[in-house]
């Protein structure tokens, strides 16, 4: 994938989103959340945020949600690499256990906090065999909604990935992210996620940083058989543009989620990239979330 390439696609992404907020602007109370947003008994609410944790740690690179909330999420992910045909054996295997607070900030906005509690990776090189635990890095963010057509959500964001991660030695690793989300309702039964990404994640070694420029994009179509169960499929691209042109990730997605009683949800994700130079053959997510 060469560099004007990515730049045709980014722009044509980003057209497509700009195109969802450029309809007649209203007043935010009577045009955002009453039809394109869930209510608390509704299931149909995503994106979910995956991906494998040595690229997006906690939150950071995932599409953010369109919709104001204010929630308590706790994420299983285990993700699993089998490159035994390989001439020289190599598996991984890696989980995690991340929590996401949201607050809701008057009707427009809302901050967010994600953390990666524990981390375990197991790795088998031809025969070398490393494991152990981690704590971190978390992520902080803002997210500020739009004015938009009644039946859809717009949002922008910014986040950033903090230094904290004691999986590193001698380096750290922190970046900044900014995007964009939005979220169309068609019907009682069929709803529309979609958003694009701009991260730049870098490491800080002996003194000397290393940084990468990676937009990502995803789009997913949600569809509730009833309104406390809702199920997704869609796909997330994700490439970098500097220091050199590549695809890193594209994988599909599909999962479900179910709204519970007493404001609690339980979703689950999974994941196959099937392309680019994450070899990761498998990620799974389990969610476990409250929105009071």
């Amino acid at each position: 994938m060469t560099l004007p390439m990515t730049g045709w696609w980014l722009a044509v992404a980003i057209g497509g989103v700009l195109a969802i907020a450029t309809g007649p602007a209203r007043a935010m109370e009577g045009t955002r959340a009453a039809d394109a947003c869930p209510k608390d008994w509704e299931a149909a609410s995503g994106p979910l945020p995956g991906g494998a944790q040595s690229t997006q740690p906690a939150d950071f690179g995932a599409i953010a949600e369109a919709c104001p909330a204010s929630d308590l999420t706790l994420r299983l992910r285990g993700a699993l690499l089998d490159d035994s045909p390989a001439p020289g054996f190599f598996g991984d295997i890696l989980t995690d256990v991340m929590v996401r607070a949201r607050r809701r900030i008057g009707a427009q906005g809302w901050l967010s906090l994600a953390v990666d509690l524990f981390n375990y990776r197991y790795v088998d090189d031809a025969g070398l065999a490393s494991n152990g635990p981690s704590f971190g890095p978390p992520t902080i963010g803002y997210y500020l909604g739009l004015p938009a057509t009644p039946g859809t959500a717009v949002a922008i964001y910014g986040r950033a990935l903090l230094p904290l991660d004691t999986a590193r030695g001698p380096g750290i690793e922190a970046g900044l992210e900014i995007g964009g989300s939005g979220r169309a309702r068609v019907s009682r039964r069929w709803a529309f996620d979609g958003g694009l990404s701009l991260s730049g994640p870098a490491d800080f070694v002996a003194g000397q940083a290393h940084a990468r420029l990676e937009p990502a994009a995803l789009a997913e179509a949600w569809v509730s058989p009833r309104p406390a169960l809702a199920l997704f499929v869609g796909g997330a691209l994700r490439v970098e543009v500097a220091p050199s042109s590549r695809l890193l990730t594209a994988v599909p997605r599909a999962g479900l989620r179910a709204a519970l009683r007493r404001s609690l949800w339980l979703a689950f994700l999974a994941e196959a990239p099937v392309a680019g130079t994450d070899r990761t053959n498998l990620i799974a997510s389990l969610f476990l979330g409250w929105s009071p």
